[in-house]
Order: structure tokens, then sequence, then C-alpha cells
């Protein structure tokens, strides 16, 4: 009987041991880095928060949405400067412009209007994730798109707890 009840308590040890390490490792308390496949390019311009254009040399340049997140419109045709649309751009821009970053795909890589559709890293940092968490940005999602859904929702709601930005009231 003593032998039974050691084994069983060393497996649900065990079990916790290897459940804790799939969470830290996977789960929505993982840090996120860019995938090892990964293409780097130089951010030539910002046409809003979260649209870019990246050049690599010798390609054409592309348009690409961020995956995940939706900024107020800035730019978009027979439609209004939303509240902070200026704010996030302009972040954007500061961040992002002649910078080298990774763009990271999911399953779609384009949209229905031809953009490239990724999460863009700068250095270790997943810059979709930043304007969720500086409150400059909606979390969304279209899937099947949503590798990150957790961790974008996550830094969402820590700008709503502190007001940030869009999430002022």
């Amino acid at each position: 009987m003593d032998k039974k009840l050691s084994f069983i308590i060393v497996a649900i040890i065990a079990i916790g041991v290897l459940g804790f390490q799939y969470i830290n490792q996977s789960g929505p308390f993982s840090e996120a880095k860019p995938d090892a496949n990964g293409e780097t390019y130089t951010v030539k311009r910002v046409i809003d928060g979260d649209t870019i254009i990246v050049g690599k040399s010798g390609q054409e340049d592309e348009r690409v949405r961020l995956i995940g997140v939706d900024t107020p419109e800035t730019v978009k045709p027979n439609t209004p400067v939303q509240p902070y649309g200026k704010e996030a751009s302009d972040f954007t821009k500061k961040h992002l412009t002649n910078q080298q970053v990774t763009l990271e795909y999911d399953k779609e890589k384009t949209d229905r209007y031809g953009r490239t559709l990724a999460y863009v890293w700068l250095d270790d940092e997943m810059f979709n994730v930043v304007l969720a968490k500086e409150g400059l940005a909606r979390a969304k999602f279209y899937a099947p798109n949503d590798k990150y859904r957790s961790l974008i929702e996550q830094a969402q709601k820590e700008a709503q707890d502190k007001q940030l930005n869009i999430w002022e009231r």
C-alpha cells in the first residue's frame, strides 16, 4: 500500500511539473519570441497605426497589415480621422520608420486587399502587442489568424485597466 501511494504522489508531482512547464513555454504565460522562419525587412513608410510599407534589397516593397490589432482610422477614404488615430500613427512612425523588423506570418499570409498579414517584431518585442499595451489599438482578429490572440488581448486588458489613450474615460 505504501509503495502504491508513493507512486501516485510521484506521478501527480511529475504531471504537475510537466504541466507547469508546458504552460510556461506555450501557454498564456509564455514570453513570445519571433518565429525563427520570419523575414527581416526595413520599414520604409508608415501608412497609419496598423499598416506599414516594408522593403528588402532586390524586392518590391510590401504593404503590411499588423495582425490582431486595429488602430483608429487616419487615412481611410470617406472616414474622418478618429480619436487617437493620429497618436497611433505617430507612435508607429516614431518606433518603426527606417527600423529593421522581422515579419512573422500566421495561417494566411495575405488579406483580400492583397496586403501582407504579419506580426511585426522590433528586436525581441512584438509591435502588435506594444500598440495594444499602449492603448493605441483594439485587439481584433479574423480567423484563422489568431496565434497570439491571448497575448494581444492581455495587453489590451492592461491598457483598459490603466485607462490608456483609447480606453480613457
